[in-house]
């Protein structure tokens, strides 16, 4: 028998303030209900203000009034403003690496989580969106990095199909943001 070889994931790796709540019992079909539907608006708000920005970076600048520019700008700079205002009032949690897909998750915990519990992983995915994203994950693996830290692989438990297509897109623009990255560092 042929061993083939499964197409690669896409995903995307970078550092975001993380929050996580481990749960003792699977989440109900009302909690995941909920959740998608909160993820959905968050989704849809992040995928603006990405598509937006990168937009600006490849845009070319003389195709753009400058009114308008300068319009956008200021919207931009209010927005800021407004965040920073926000996030002054509220902690952000520690920044974590993670590793992300439509369907799994990886992060560095330090909780006390096993192959099979459930998680609620809140990621702060754009400084420009100062509410998280609220991801209900069961546990696939944990691997001791040390000995209060764990490397965990999770799935994702997000259910609708418009959720997870959002996710999919939002991946996308953020794998497309780093690979644009790495090639702007060499």
């Amino acid at each position: 028998m042929t061993d083939i070889n499964p197409p690669p994931v896409l995903a995307f790796e970078d550092r975001f303030p993380v929050s996580e709540k481990k749960f003792e019992f699977p989440f109900s079909d009302d909690q995941i209900s909920d959740l998608n539907q909160s993820a959905a608006d968050i989704l849809s708000a992040i995928i603006s203000l990405e598509q937006m920005s990168y937009e600006h970076a490849e845009s070319d600048k003389k195709s753009v009034s400058t009114d308008i520019q300068k319009l956008e700008q200021k919207i931009d700079f209010i927005t800021e403003l407004l965040v920073k205002v926000i996030q002054s009032q509220n902690i952000l949690p520690l920044k974590k690496d993670i590793k992300m897909s439509a369907k799994h998750v990886e992060w560095v915990s330090e909780l006390s989580l096993r192959k099979g519990d459930y998680c609620l992983l809140s990621i702060f995915l754009s400084p420009k969106y100062p509410t998280p994203l609220d991801i209900p994950v069961k546990i696939l693996s944990s691997h001791s990095k040390d000995s209060n830290d764990a490397m965990i692989e999770a799935q994702v438990l997000l259910s609708d199909e418009t959720v997870i297509d959002d996710l999919t897109r939002m991946v996308f623009l953020y794998h497309r943001r780093e690979i644009a990255r790495k090639r702007t560092q060499s």
